[in-house]
């Protein structure tokens, strides 16, 4: 990603500390407020916890990359992994909240909380990776 440099982890839950700063420290730039910055959060240890335990299938040295670049108006997460190749937003609805929670098969909810949160996401694969990127409204601030 041209704007920002992608940050690497390994694919260990220990690096979510590691996460979780570069997470805040991007909110506070924008001055998104705590509440979203708490949602954003959610979903960036969403997105690395299904690459360690599902993409990577455990932990392992195998790296993740982020970046969060901010813009005026929004915030963007950039996110890669080397995993084999998996779009998260291949069964992404926008209009299908109708379901309610009880019923939703086991996964899935955070396609419901990006779906609240986010402008935008897209996923493609690149050079053997999973090029994730979703857009936040930087309107929320505090």
């Amino acid at each position: 990603m041209a704007n920002a440099p992608l940050a690497r982890f390994p694919a260990k839950m220990d690096s979510l500390a590691e996460i979780r700063t570069l997470v805040e420290g991007a909110c506070a730039t924008v001055g998104i407020a705590r509440e979203a910055c708490l949602k954003i959060l959610l979903i960036v240890e969403e997105l690395f916890t299904n690459t360690v335990l599902h993409g990577y299938r455990g932990e392992s040295e195998s790296p993740v990359w982020m970046a969060l670049v901010p813009g005026e108006a929004e915030i963007t997460l950039h996110y890669e992994d080397a995993a084999p190749s998996h779009n998260p937003f291949g069964e992404f609805r926008p209009t299908d909240t109708a379901v309610l929670i009880a019923k939703q098969p086991v996964g899935g909810l955070g396609l419901k909380l990006i779906r609240s949160l986010a402008k935008d996401a897209s996923y493609s694969r690149e050079g053997g990776r999973n090029v994730i990127q979703i857009i936040f409204s930087a309107r929320a601030r505090g």
